[in-house]
């Protein structure tokens, strides 16, 4: 009789699972979340807080007290610019770079008797230049990527090479180091940044007026006035 009994008694056993509750399963999730959230964040507060830019573009050039020739052609005012920067900061911010900053002025003297041709020419510089900059960011977009920016600052611009055709001056008389106030607007769509600036310079481009003969040139002022256009991309 024992015997049947052992027969048909189960042995007893257990069983292990690793499921989990829905409560643990909404905890895991609710943690998850919260973590690729505030990753998120960290990545937007890091590109709002500081940007690496490129950028090239094109200027034109006069010198304060040159006389306008009205038959000038604009194209030979036109150069070129490129160049870096860094930014830092969050609605307000600051900036420095660097460029190469290649400019050309059509310039025109009145003569006394002489004809136009005779004292016209272009005055060409090339610069390595270092903006600085404070700005703020009148609009932008929640992450910062997009805005519209206003920028005032200071340059140091340093000669690196130059020619002035019948003007004959020398790098001598070419000022090898000035300085110019900025004041620029931007505009950042996403990665791509225009810019509109305003050069003006504070010293004397040209530190002797002559044509290095014994007839003046009429550079009655050779602080610089350029205006710039550049586009580019941020990182």
């Amino acid at each position: 009789m024992n015997q049947m009994n052992n027969a048909n008694t189960v042995p007893n056993s257990t069983y292990s699972t690793n499921s989990m509750s829905p409560a643990d399963n909404t905890q895991t999730t609710t943690v998850t979340t919260t973590e690729t959230t505030r990753t998120r964040d960290k990545k937007a507060k890091d590109y709002k807080n500081f940007v690496f830019g490129i950028y090239a573009g094109l200027n034109t050039t006069k010198f304060k007290g040159e006389s306008v020739n009205t038959g000038g052609d604009l194209s030979g005012r036109l150069g070129y610019q490129a160049g870096f920067f860094v930014r830092g900061g969050g609605r307000l911010f600051g900036q420095l770079g660097a460029e190469y900053f290649a400019s050309s002025s059509n310039y025109f003297t009145k003569g006394d008797g002489q004809s136009a041709q005779n004292i016209q020419d272009q005055i060409n510089i090339q610069y390595v230049q270092i903006p600085v900059y404070i700005g703020y960011k009148l609009l932008e977009s929640d992450r910062g990527i997009s805005a519209i920016r206003l920028q005032a600052g200071l340059e140091y611009a340093n000669r690196i090479s130059s020619s002035s055709g019948r003007f004959n001056l020398t790098n001598a008389e070419i000022k090898s180091g000035t300085f110019n106030a900025l004041g620029q607007i931007g505009f950042d769509i996403g990665p791509l940044l225009i810019d509109l600036t305003y050069h003006h310079g504070l010293s004397n481009s040209i530190t002797n007026p002559t044509n290095g003969n014994t007839t003046t040139t009429g550079f009655n002022g050779s602080q610089r006035r350029v205006l710039s256009a550049s586009v580019g991309f941020k990182f």
